[in-house]
């Protein structure tokens, strides 16, 4: 596989990871309730922190097959990401609701790349970006399929 699209491929996902990453630093700052102080202060910083890692770890394995790194203030419309927009108070049921589609988003895109470059076995980048998405794959899945739903009572 073509070098420069695999770097243009980890580009997205340091692109959806920056976009989720603000996305959960909005729902960080927006929640109300009485679940507020542990979705605040634990799980949704937790999570805009570790989704703003994804996209300097993606951004740095981009460097690493040559392509120049874009402006991240235009990762939405790069890939056309369609942000939460604080309109209504959010409740701990509509956090997780909107924290699943987020942890979906990532997962989908993560898993794409992650298939792609595990075939790929004479190149030792490919293998450890491959080796990385897994890594990302299982915390994001144990985060969206475990924690965040049983947080919603459907665990």
């Amino acid at each position: 596989m073509n070098e420069e699209l695999i770097g243009q491929a980890l580009i997205e996902l340091a692109d959806i990871a920056n976009c989720v990453s603000g996305d959960f630093h909005c729902l960080h700052f927006n929640v109300q309730g009485t679940e507020f102080d542990m979705l605040h202060k634990k799980v949704l910083k937790k999570y805009y922190e570790e989704a703003a890692n994804d996209y300097d770890e993606f951004a740095e394995k981009a460097r690493m097959f040559g392509v120049l790194f874009p402006n991240p203030n235009e990762a939405a419309s790069r890939i056309e990401f369609q942000s939460v927009q604080p309109t209504v108070p959010w409740d701990k049921a509509w956090v997780v609701m909107h924290s699943k589609k987020l942890m979906d988003a990532l997962q989908e895109q993560y898993l794409k790349v992650y298939q792609i470059l595990n075939k790929i076995d004479d190149c030792t980048r490919s293998i450890g970006v491959a080796n990385f998405l897994q890594t990302r794959l299982e915390y994001w899945s144990k985060e969206c399929y475990y924690f965040n739903q049983s947080r919603g009572g459907e665990g």
